[in-house]
């Protein structure tokens, strides 16, 4: 299976789509295809990525013969005028995406193209277009896997999915009781996801070096600094000097960007480089399967991985334990593994905008922003105080509290970093305090519009490479025809008529030289 697609951290998604349904719509459709007739549990996620119209139209197509409907069928199953045919137009859009669904033209022949060249902002776009010419034109079809794994899974009542080639068997397994009195309570258990999860965060921001110390029980394969530069979240040095390191010098500004990020996005463009990674490929629709099966699986109960799971899809459970998404322990020479509360939605579509993607990020919030710019976190997290690091400035530092400021200085060197100022607010007001949240807004509104002006204050000056013409004779039309020219040109950026001195875009230069030449000869001027 070729999953080398474009990478996510790198592609345009489209706006509305959280980093599960960019990483589907970035894979070529035959990976696609394949990963959709080998496992019902992909379909199923995709699915449930999806809103609730989307999840209606592929549920009733699926039960029509040939899975499809005449775009203007479609019309009379819409209510509510525009607003109706905007929304179906949305879901429309998602489900080509994630290739749920295609549309037929004459012929038969699929309007979409490959996923490969295909803009995955701009794919799925053409059902929006269709609300400008007044309807949904040509055969809306789902694709007849995804139909035949939706019609399965309604038929079982969801039970027993694992059967008939849709994957190892042991996601129903019954587990014994000694096996049972292993499993970790859910305040243990969450208790260690955080902690793994914060060493990989701390080792990107080069405060820490914990998650790469060797010695560590869990299988070496993983190498997380390769997946940071994969995903394009430090530079190749950010492995080098240490000294380096903690003063952020190896991350990037979308490693800035994912550190704000809630925990689900973050696993999930971790998850697509590891995927992507060449030594997999050959395995890797088993490897995505099982990632994708396990986000239906039941946080906290045991699961049975000998004899149970193939061996690349152990592998990828120890990989996934060095990540803190798994818990593994043994009985009698068996190992199980259970998921924790970081494996659990990784199939949620939408881009982080309530509070169930939050998961993980903070149970609770802890933050709390005054109308005098200080920021107060009751925690004891280093990567939340690492973060908080990023955009305020650092007054105090307590075992269980810190205390800064935001500050024009902080906030823009955290725009000059890649942070854009409607992420900070975002993350301020995730992130608020339980007491301050019963009170609208979370955070004052006077910091929030504070935060927007730093951001405009750095729009005000733009910087252009130019050239400087100038020591123009002080009388004659030479300096005033360079600058008519120059202006003819869309090339001048600035003059100064006082001084006779003009700059021009540093890409017309060249095209300027000649031009200049022949006004001086033409003019007479030396």
């Amino acid at each position: 299976m070729d999953v080398n697609g474009p990478s996510t951290s790198h592609a345009r998604a489209h706006p509305s789509d959280g980093a599960f349904v960019t990483f589907l719509s970035t894979l070529k459709d035959d990976s696609l295809d394949e990963l959709y007739e080998s496992s019902v549990w992909a379909v199923l996620a995709a699915l449930r990525a999806c809103d609730a119209i989307g999840k209606q139209i592929v549920l009733r197509l699926s039960f029509v013969s040939g899975g499809s409907i005449a775009g203007a069928e479609l019309e009379r199953w819409i209510a509510d005028g525009d607003a109706g045919r905007r929304a179906t137009a949305r879901a429309l859009g998602r489900l080509s995406r994630v290739r749920a669904i295609e549309r037929v033209v004459d012929g038969g022949e699929a309007r979409e193209a490959n996923a490969m060249e295909v803009d995955v902002g701009t794919r799925g776009r053409d059902f929006e277009e269709d609300l400008e010419r007044g309807s949904f034109v040509g055969t809306i079809r789902v694709r007849p896997a995804f139909a035949a794994h939706v019609r399965r899974a309604l038929e079982r009542g969801f039970v027993g999915l694992d059967a008939d080639g849709g994957g190892a068997e042991g996601g129903d397994d019954v587990v014994e009781l000694e096996v049972e009195k292993k499993v970790p309570d859910r305040a243990t258990l969450s208790a260690y996801a955080k902690s793994k999860w914060e060493d990989l965060l701390l080792t990107l921001t080069g405060a820490s070096d914990a998650f790469s110390k060797p010695g560590s029980k869990v299988s070496g394969r993983l190498d997380a600094q390769a997946l940071f530069r994969a995903a394009g979240l430090t530079t190749s040095d950010a492995s080098g000097d240490k000294k380096a390191r903690k003063r952020n010098a190896g991350v990037t500004a979308e490693g800035f960007r994912f550190l704000l990020t809630t925990a689900q996005e973050q696993v999930w463009v971790l998850l697509t480089q590891y995927i992507r990674d060449e030594s997999r490929t050959a395995s890797a629709t088993s490897a995505i399967s099982f990632l994708l099966r396990l986000t239906f699986q039941r946080p906290g109960r045991a699961y049975a991985m000998t004899g149970v799971l193939s061996d690349t899809e152990q592998d990828v459970v120890r990989d996934l334990t060095h990540l803190g998404l798994l818990y593994t322990f043994d009985v009698k020479k068996r190992w199980y593994y259970v998921p924790t509360l970081l494996s659990s939605g990784l199939s949620g579509g939408f881009a982080s905008d309530d509070g169930d993607n939050r998961a993980m990020v903070s149970a609770e919030g802890h933050v709390i922003v005054e109308t005098n710019y200080r920021v107060y976190a009751y925690t004891s997290s280093l990567v939340e105080m690492e973060i908080l690091r990023l955009f305020t400035r650092a007054d105090y530092r307590l075992p269980n509290l810190y205390v800064g400021m935001l500050t024009r200085e902080s906030v823009q060197n955290a725009l000059r970093a890649g942070v854009d100022a409607e992420q900070i607010v975002a993350y301020l007001r995730a992130h608020a305090h339980k007491q301050v949240r019963k009170k609208k807004p979370s955070v004052p509104g006077t910091v929030c519009d504070q935060i927007r002006l730093w951001a405009r204050d750095m729009m005000r000056v733009r910087s252009d490479e130019c050239v400087l013409y100038c020591d123009f004779p002080p009388v004659g039309g030479f300096y005033n025809a360079v600058v008519a020219e120059a202006t003819k040109r869309g090339a001048l950026l600035w003059r100064d008529d006082i001084g006779r001195k003009l700059t021009v875009r540093a890409d017309a230069h060249e095209a300027m030289k000649p031009v200049v030449a022949a006004l001086k000869q033409s003019l007479g001027d030396t």
